[in-house]
């Protein structure tokens, strides 16, 4: 497998979108818009979706190990859980005792074996191309008062960790609407930053194809995302090579005016940098003319070690 190196971007790969929401808000139907998608029935709920697609219907998580064998997976550009709470309550947590007898009273290492063995199934689709969907149910959390997918503890901060986009589907002002950022009353993930959406009604054309356009927005986000973190990364080791390489004032003074011209989070990154080197010519900051001076001629500089440098701050 090849290394890919820090200043390149990373290939696009699969992603896993987790959306929830109350009943009849029309989840699995929007799951099953996205591109040649299988949909994993663990909760008997296909029968109430419009635009069903191809369907798994699931008896027990062995049901899932078999079709694995069988490369029926394989198929398909998305594969559906639906929902999260009968795929990992129900199924794992039954399979994983019946493997293991002592997890029956060992509520942790269940939950711990229930990861694992999901984990496996994502990764083991991410492999073979697929983009996951993960339908959950919504509930309101009474510690913190926001709606929240309805799974149960570890499962629950398995399927956050898991997902690189989480969407609460909801209706505002009779609309249906999907919203990844998190807000004051729900929980989410918006890692590609993607704005709230409205759900297009049945009858538009554009319903049929909302989840493959969100999971090709993700994918594009999240590329230039990658690409742009490639090219940080690159401005980064260039100006660190050309602070490492100041041979006088000069030379850090023209850094310095470049420098700041950058994005802040690189900015502050190589500030310190100029500073450490200013610390270790002897060179002073002048605030006024935000610029480096040498103290003294190069002739009579001092041998000794220069005077502590104060931390820079250009802000």
């Amino acid at each position: 497998m090849p290394i890919i190196k820090a200043n390149e971007p990373l290939p696009e790969s699969s992603v896993v979108i987790g959306v929830y929401g109350e009943p009849g808000v029309a989840k699995t139907t929007i799951a099953n818009t996205a591109e040649n998608p299988l949909l994993c029935d663990f909760d008997r709920g296909s029968r109430r979706s419009l635009f069903r697609k191809d369907t798994l219907v699931l008896t027990g998580w062995n049901d899932v190990i078999n079709e694995e064998k069988a490369g029926t997976f394989k198929g398909y550009k998305t594969i559906i859980i639906d929902t999260a709470k009968a795929a990992l309550d129900d199924f794992l947590m039954t399979y994983v005792v019946e493997k293991d007898f002592k997890l029956r009273t060992n509520k942790l290492g269940a939950y711990g074996a229930i990861g694992d063995e999901f984990k496996l199934f994502l990764n083991n689709r991410r492999n073979e191309g697929a983009d996951v969907i993960i339908i959950a149910h919504a509930k309101k959390d009474e510690d913190t008062k926001k709606h929240i997918p309805d799974i149960t503890g570890q499962s629950y901060n398995l399927m956050l960790r898991v997902c690189d986009q989480l969407g609460y589907v909801s209706m505002i002002n009779n609309k249906r609407t999907i919203q990844f950022s998190p807000t004051d009353v729900t929980v989410g993930k918006n890692t590609a930053t993607l704005p709230i959406m409205e759900i297009p009604d049945k009858s538009d054309p554009a319903i049929t194809h909302f989840m493959a356009d969100i999971i090709s927005k993700t994918k594009e986000s999240l590329s230039r995302q990658s690409e742009a973190q490639a090219e940080a990364t690159a401005k980064s080791e260039k100006f660190q090579k050309e602070i490492a390489a100041v041979q006088n004032v000069d030379d850090l003074n023209s850094v310095l005016t470049v420098v700041q011209l950058l994005p802040k989070f690189l900015k502050d990154q190589l500030n310190k940098l100029i500073g450490d080197k200013a610390k270790e010519k002897g060179y002073k900051f002048n605030r006024d003319k935000v610029l480096f001076e040498d103290p003294a001629p190069a002739a009579v500089k001092s041998k000794t070690a220069p005077a502590e440098q104060e931390e820079l701050n250009f802000q």
